[in-house]
Order: C-alpha cells, then structure tokens, then sequence
C-alpha cells in the first residue's frame, strides 16, 4: 500500500528563534513542504517514490530550531549576491563599492549576514507563502535600499519559487535558492547513484579560489558535458583539473536558450524520484557538497557528496565582468527572477 504521507514532525519551535512555520500540501500528490521565516527556508520536502513511498528529499538540519545555528545555509535564500564577488569589492558607475570579506579576501552569499541568516515576513494564503525583506542602504557594503519579495507556491508536485527586488539606488542583485538535494531521501548517503543532466554547452572556469577567471568555456570533451544525463559517480571520478580545484562541481553553467525553460534534471534510478528544473536565469550553479561536514537530519553527519545543489542565478561575480550577462539593478526596474522544481517518478 502507498504511504499516506509524512507525519508533521513533533519540535519545539521558538518563533524568536526562526520566526513562523508554514506548511504547503497537495492532496493529489501527497507532497508537502515545510518553510520557516529564518532565511525564508523550505526546512522538509517530502515526494514519493514509484513505489508511492514518501522520504524527506533535502538535507537540512536536525529540527527548525537548528537553523539558527550556523549551518552551510541549507535550503534557505542567499543574497544581496549569490555566489562569490572576487576581492569583495566591485567598480559601478566609477566608483569603488567595498564588500564584507567572509571568505577573505573575497565576498561570498551576502557576507556574514546575509539574507541566508535574516527572519524574513512571511504570510500565507493558501498553498502560497509569501516571504518579504528590507536590505537597507550600506548593507554588507551595497547601495541602495533593497525590498525583496519571495513567494512559494506548490501545486501538484512542483514547488514555484519567484522573487521580486526594487532599489533605491544603483546596485547588484543576484538571488538564489541553496537548496541540497538528495533524491534517495536516505539522509547520509552518497549522491553517486543518481544521475544529472544541465542543459548547457558552456560553463565558468574557476581560480583555485573558486573565484571567476571572466573566461567562458565549452564543456565539450569535459566532465561538465552533461547535456545527456550521466552517474555523477562516474563524472565526478573524471580527471580534470577543474574538479580538482574544487573536490568535484562548484561551477556555474550557461543555460542554452533565453526565457523560461529547462535548466536541469536529476533521477535516483533506484527509487525513481526525479527532479526537473527551469528557470529564467542565464546560469545554474552545480554544487556537490564537497566540503560539507555537519550535522544533519536523523542525527547523522553530512559529509562529501550527500547532496547536490542547483543554484539557478546570475553570473557570479558579474559586476567585475564585462562579458557576463549585466547584474546590476537600477531604481526603477523590477528584478524578477523564477524557478520551478518539478518532482515526480520514471
């Protein structure tokens, strides 16, 4: 008999903690999804397998409440700039804009208090949750007052993420979510048994720093050909010296196409689960947890390769690149930017 769905987890939660629980569910599909206001985080998601077995398909930390501690910002929204800004600083309109340094000497997610570690708003109607933040001028160095607008939605068995940004002065923006996937739902096992596909034929080299070298590569003849879906095992196994750097993929890829359309696909064959995901951004960045080492879900230590991200962003570090798709808000101008992750059985 198919599972009747995850039970709601017995915690104490601490609304000065983490702010207000949401819970998303579809009756249909039996998924649901648990958020939290700190870092407006989607904590649990729960999707069955071909077998209608439902398993938790994130990593995350041991209860809500854990989230306040520090934590490779698990599933949660990172900004003012995802990613990481080379020597955390960037030039606009002539003028030199000095960030904070928390991977020194550079600037990574947002800095040390990024939005990853703010109590958003958040309301709910429906299957809808609507997540709102104020970034005021001079944060972690960026101009301008910052308003953002992130809303989940599920329906049926794909969650919808849209965010929304407004400045009051000129300014980079770049948000992403960090969601870590791991589709066996086994909490501490290894991802080398799904396979990946991202639909793109060019990929940013990286510095020994993961900083951006402003080069744009083909992936053809490379591990990071993966337009056909491949075992991460067997890529990950692939010498190059790009891999090497970063102990397996950190990169970011160039999605093919323009508007919304696919960006990637992810299957566990033994269960089936898959995952598909679009996305109006020009990249993704395919991150496989390789330096993750914490504590996690069912009392277990994360360690390297037991989860994959797809970050869907802008370039990172696009501000220091004049090649790289333009990154900067004006006032004026809405930042819009959509993904959707689609879950569901082969």
């Amino acid at each position: 008999m198919p599972s009747s769905g995850p039970k709601n987890p017995k915690v104490e939660l601490k609304p000065e903690a983490i702010g207000s629980f949401f819970q998303l569910y579809d009756a249909h599909t039996g998924t649901r999804v648990h958020l939290i206001e700190l870092g407006a985080t989607v904590t649990n998601l729960w999707c069955k397998d071909r077998h209608g077995e439902f398993k938790d398909v994130l990593l995350g930390c041991f209860t809500p409440v854990h989230f306040h501690k520090p934590h490779p910002n698990f599933n949660c929204i990172v900004g003012r700039y995802a990613n990481r800004i080379t020597n955390a600083y960037f030039m606009l309109n002539g003028k030199r804009h000095r960030l904070e340094k928390n991977i020194d000497p550079h600037h990574l997610h947002g800095g040390n208090h990024g939005f990853a570690s703010r109590l958003w708003r958040g309301t709910q109607m429906g299957n809808k949750v609507t997540f709102r933040l104020e970034s005021p001028d001079g944060d972690a160095g960026y101009p301008g007052d910052l308003e953002v607008v992130a809303i989940y939605e599920l329906k049926g068995s794909t969650l919808r993420l849209e965010m929304t940004a407004t400045t009051s002065a000129a300014t980079p923006v770049n948000l992403s979510a960090h969601h870590y996937f791991n589709l066996s739902g086994i909490q501490g096992s290894s991802i080398y048994d799904h396979s990946i596909s991202v639909n793109a034929s060019h990929y940013l080299p990286v510095s020994d720093q993961l900083t951006q070298l402003g080069v744009i590569r083909p992936v053809d003849n490379s591990p990071f050909d993966l337009r056909e879906e491949r075992l991460f095992d067997s890529q990950l196994q692939m010498r190059h010296s790009q891999l090497e750097l970063a102990g397996g993929f950190d990169h970011n890829f160039v999605i093919d196409g323009d508007g919304f359309r696919e960006t990637a696909r992810a299957t566990h064959p033994a269960t089936g689960r898959s995952l598909v995901v679009r996305s109006n951004q020009p990249g993704v960045q395919l991150y496989t947890s390789n330096t993750l080492s914490a504590a996690g879900k069912d009392l277990v230590r994360y360690g390297k390769h037991q989860g994959f991200c797809l970050e869907t962003q802008q370039f990172p570090d696009a501000p220091n690149h004049a090649n790289y798709p333009n990154a900067i808000l004006l006032p004026g101008e809405t930042y819009e930017s959509v993904t959707e992750y689609e879950f569901g059985v082969v």
